[in-house]
Formats: C-alpha cells, sequence, structure tokens
C-alpha cells in the first residue's frame, strides 16, 4: 500500500505543478499572440476570459499546493479527486465571476482594468470555498427571496 499512496502523492504533486506552470506559460503565450487562431475560433476575443480562467486556477492550485504540503502524510483517495478538481472548478468560478461583476449582477467596481480583473480572478481560486458559499448565498436570495438567516430568523420566531 505505501507505494500506491506514494504515486498518489507524486502525481497529485506533478498535476498541481503542471496546471500551476502551465497557466503562467498559456498567459505569456496568449499575450505573445501565439495562439490568435486555434482550432478555428478567434482567440483574440477571448483573451481577457482566457487570462480570469487562468489566474484562477493559479490561485486555486497556489491553495491546493499550499494544502498538499500541510497535510501531505493525510492524503486519501478521496482527497485524490480534490486536488484534481480544484484547478478546473477555480478556473470555471473565476471566469463567471468576473463575468457576473462585468454585467452587475455582482457588485464590484473594477473598472476597465484587465489587471485588476486577473487580481479579482486569482482571488476567486483562492478563496474558492468562500466564494461559492457567497454565490449560494446570492442565489437564495434572488430566487428565493430569502437567504439561509433569514429561513433561520423565521423558524425561530415562529416557534413558541
Amino acid at each position: 500500500m505505501p507505494g500506491k499512496e506514494r504515486l498518489y502523492k507524486l502525481s497529485v504533486l506533478a498535476y498541481l505543478i503542471l496546471w500551476f506552470t502551465g497557466c503562467f506559460w498559456l498567459m505569456a503565450a496568449i499575450s505573445s499572440g501565439l495562439f490568435e487562431h486555434a482550432l478555428g475560433i478567434d482567440l483574440v476575443l477571448l483573451k481577457d476570459y482566457i487570462y480570469y480562467g487562468a489566474a484562477g486556477a493559479i490561485g486555486g492550485t497556489l491553495y491546493a499546493m499550499r494544502l498538499f504540503h500541510q497535510f501531505y502524510d493525510s492524503l486519501t483517495e478521496r482527497w485524490v479527486l480534490w486536488y484534481l478538481l480544484r484547478p478546473i472548478n477555480c478556473a470555471g468560478a473565476a471566469v463567471m465571476t468576473i463575468i457576473l461583476f462585468e454585467s452587475g449582477v455582482m457588485l464590484l467596481q473594477t473598472g476597465n482594468s484587465v489587471l485588476a480583473k486577473i487580481g479579482i480572478a486569482f482571488l476567486v481560486g483562492f478563496g474558492y470555498g468562500k466564494v461559492m458559499d457567497k454565490l449560494k448565498s446570492v442565489t437564495e436570495t434572488l430566487f428565493n427571496g430569502k437567504s439561509d438567516s433569514d429561513s433561520s430568523d423565521a423558524d425561530r420566531q415562529s416557534k413558541p
């Protein structure tokens, strides 16, 4: 069993390092114009969103590498899946969060600065769990008309 555990650890570490360095490389490649057209898609139109996704993945991967180091001795198969999905989830969440800010659904003043949005995307990736909690709260408020805290208050008031 120790051989399997060691293989998991080396695989997770290699995967996270590839994501971390690969996202920096992707941002540099896009910036240099290396991928102006790929697979029939004009990537120049999507350049900013690729930056946001890569920055979110960098933030999420950095957080995952910190936890990997901190909990190295307690890695289980369950957590391997968490490590594998973390950069992907963070990239998607970063792009969608920036879109929510740009659309005005969520309020945050960033202006038109791409660098500020890249910074926010990084923070979304790094703080992915907290962002998901906030999005859940916003969704509850928008679509149920009340948040969890409101329903808890109502439950407490209705009890004798």
